[in-house]
C-alpha cells in the first residue's frame, strides 16, 4: 500500500474516526517517506479528544481497526506520548491526514 492509498483510505474514513474519538491523525515513518517493503507496518500518530477519556483497551481497538481497514500492521501512537527520538522522527516524516 502507498503513501497516497493510505492517505486516501484514512481520509474517506474520516467521520468514522473522529466518531471514535480521534481528532488529528498523521502518517510517519517508512510508509510517509516511501520506503515500504512487503513487511513494512503504518506507523500513525493522533490526537484524541480529551472529553473521550480513551482508555488503552480503547486505543488498541482502534489500532486493530486501522489495520483492517489499511490491510497491514498498524502502529498508532499518541501525540502527547512521544518521546524526544519519536517525536524528532515525526516532525520530519509526518503527512496530515486529517
Amino acid at each position: 500500500m502507498t503513501r497516497d492509498d493510505v492517505l486516501t483510505r484514512l481520509r474517506t474514513h474520516r467521520d468514522e474516526l473522529r466518531r471514535a474519538g480521534v481528532v488529528r491523525l498523521s502518517l510517519f515513518g517508512a510508509v510517509a517517506r516511501g520506503e515500504t517493503g512487503a513487511a513494512s507496518d503504518i506507523d500513525l500518530v493522533a490526537a484524541f479528544d480529551v472529553r473521550r477519556r480513551l482508555s488503552l483497551l480503547d486505543v488498541v481497538g482502534l489500532e486493530q481497526c486501522l489495520a483492517a481497514l489499511l490491510g497491514r500492521p498498524v502502529d498508532l501512537v499518541e501525540e502527547g506520548c512521544l518521546g524526544p527520538r519519536l517525536r524528532a522522527e515525526v516532525a520530519r516524516d509526518a503527512i496530515h491526514a486529517f
